[in-house]
């Protein structure tokens, strides 16, 4: 009898646990966004982006945030982090070299004061490069100097002066910030590389997440045949 009950016992213990791995399987990964000429881009390589532009366009949709991340920020990084490898990993050296003797927007200005591609400006939220833009409006970043922060262009070190808040609307707010810029290419020599990628790219989507189609930007072409690789 004893062994009966202890044969049960293990039965039930056994059962349980297949109940429980049943319970605790993950649930099946989110497809990508989009997949454009072998670059796979997920919904949370968007979300700081989407959330901080939601920080201050609560009234603008989802959808049109995305399209506008995409096609400011994260596909021109992408491609250039895959055709300017070599080229960005010399001004990102550069670029943490200056970090590393300015602990301060002070001794940013200081540091850089010879440097080429530095800049002191006011900055609003729409004006600024996104990334650079989720820095120097954190209240807690004034008076800081960031790490070097990627662009699709090279990157920027950049430190905060002063927010000035508006009483009305957080799109008057700006920033008296310095930008310090390490960079693959002119503004200029950038716009024209990329404004040829799209033609090139246009229709070498392999994927797009149906539910977003919308927010794909209108440049690139649907595929004809979905594939997520």
């Amino acid at each position: 009898m004893s062994l009966t009950k202890n044969l049960l016992a293990a039965g039930a213990v056994l059962a349980a646990g297949a109940v429980l791995l049943v319970c605790t399987k993950a649930p099946p990964a989110k497809p990508p966004l989009l997949v454009l000429d072998g670059l796979e881009i997920r919904h949370e390589d968007l979300a700081p982006y989407v959330a901080f532009l939601d920080s201050f366009l609560p009234e603008g949709g989802p959808r049109t945030k995305i399209m506008r991340v995409l096609e400011e920020h994260v596909i021109p990084l992408r491609l250039a982090q895959r055709t300017f490898a070599k080229e960005r990993a010399a001004m990102l050296e550069s670029a943490l070299a200056l970090r590393s003797v300015a602990s301060n927007v002070e001794e940013l200005a200081s540091q850089s004061s010879l440097m080429k591609n530095q800049r002191r400006a006011n900055l609003n939220r729409t004006h600024a490069l996104m990334p650079v833009a989720m820095f120097v409006f954190d209240p807690l970043a004034i008076g800081a100097v960031s790490d070097p922060i990627e662009l699709p262009h090279g990157w920027f070190v950049v430190g905060a002066y002063e927010l000035k808040e508006s009483p009305g609307q957080l799109l008057d707010d700006y920033v008296d910030a310095l930008q310090v810029g390490f960079v693959t290419h002119t503004s200029g020599d950038w716009n024209d590389w990329y404004e040829a990628q799209k033609a090139v790219l246009a229709d070498k989507a392999t994927f797009i997440d149906p539910d977003y189609a919308t927010a794909i930007p209108p440049w690139i072409r649907p595929p004809k045949t979905q594939s997520k690789s």
